[in-house]
């Protein structure tokens, strides 16, 4: 049986960046490809480390490939004013005309913007098939995903026969490593053999799975704010579908309005640098 081709599915997040690295040092099998989609609303540091990565990737013989389905915040805002669209891509955060929170929109995105674009690039250049050509029914491709141990719930097989996906940080189903790596290993790891690199968070600008510190941390730039601030007005009033408000925030709020302080700046104390010996969350 002839070996596999390997890929590495690169969102230019820690996770993957490190299996990328591992790679290239010769610790992990040599891949063959790195594929990123990109959804044209990354941060501009996502952009900068991937160039980054694309370097050292190609001196060790590892081709970067980037691909997209176009701009999701764009085309975000042309689903908006299109009555004929039932949703669209973002799952923004719905709130009824009474007020109350009724339910987050499907994820789309994902798929639209991360998967099928993969899938398109591994079909037509790696296996060379033509568009609507019938795929392999045996598996041609390892496509790695940077899942890691402390989110195993996350995996999921290939939908479909011509690839295998593999999960070197849970060592399915190949142990690569001698252990399963958790998110921490890989930042120690990053740390230890790459500490003047900074690896950003893979997501988009305006994404509605941030957290309250990641969106405390687009607000520290204030280009990227602004474009969240602008989504985020866009999508208010969407015109079409149930009645309604949308919001990039969970709170159902407008996102300039969002209470995005700290535990500590809302008067709650923190006390375990005080009351801990050290010794409780090893």
């Amino acid at each position: 049986m002839a070996e596999l081709i390997k890929m590495l599915s690169l969102g230019a997040g820690v996770q993957s960046t490190a299996l990328l690295l591992l790679s290239v040092e010769g610790i992990l099998p040599k891949l063959d490809y790195a594929v990123f989609a990109d959804t044209g609303w990354e941060p501009q540091e996502v952009y900068d480390h991937l160039d980054w990565l694309q370097g050292v990737a190609e001196k060790a013989g590892i081709t970067v490939a980037r691909v997209s389905h176009g701009n999701l915040r764009e085309n975000s805002i042309s689903e908006l004013k299109n009555p004929k669209t039932q949703f669209m891509s973002v799952p923004v955060f719905l709130k009824s005309e009474e007020g109350a929170k009724i339910s987050m929109g499907r994820r789309q995105c994902t798929r639209e913007y991360k998967v099928a674009p993969i899938e398109t690039y591994l079909r037509q250049k790696v296996l060379g098939l033509k568009p609507r050509q019938r795929a392999p029914k045996e598996a041609k491709i390892e496509q790695w995903i940077g899942i890691s141990a402390d989110e195993a719930q996350r995996a999921k097989d290939s939908r479909v026969p011509w690839k295998v996906h593999v999960f070197p940080f849970l060592g399915f189903p190949s142990n690569y490593l001698d252990k399963p790596w958790k998110r921490a290993d890989c930042i120690r790891y990053l740390q230890a053999n790459h500490g003047d690199r900074a690896v950003p968070r893979s997501a988009c600008i305006g994404c509605p799975f941030h957290s309250n510190a990641e969106w405390r941390s687009i607000k520290a730039d204030p280009v990227q704010w602004a474009d969240a601030l602008e989504f985020d007005r866009a999508i208010r009033n969407p015109g079409r579908g149930p009645s309604g408000q949308q919001f990039l925030h969970r709170d159902c709020v407008p996102l300039d309005e969002v209470d995005l302080r700290t535990d500590a700046e809302l008067g709650q104390l923190d006390l375990w640098g005080n009351e801990c010996e050290g010794m409780c969350g090893l």
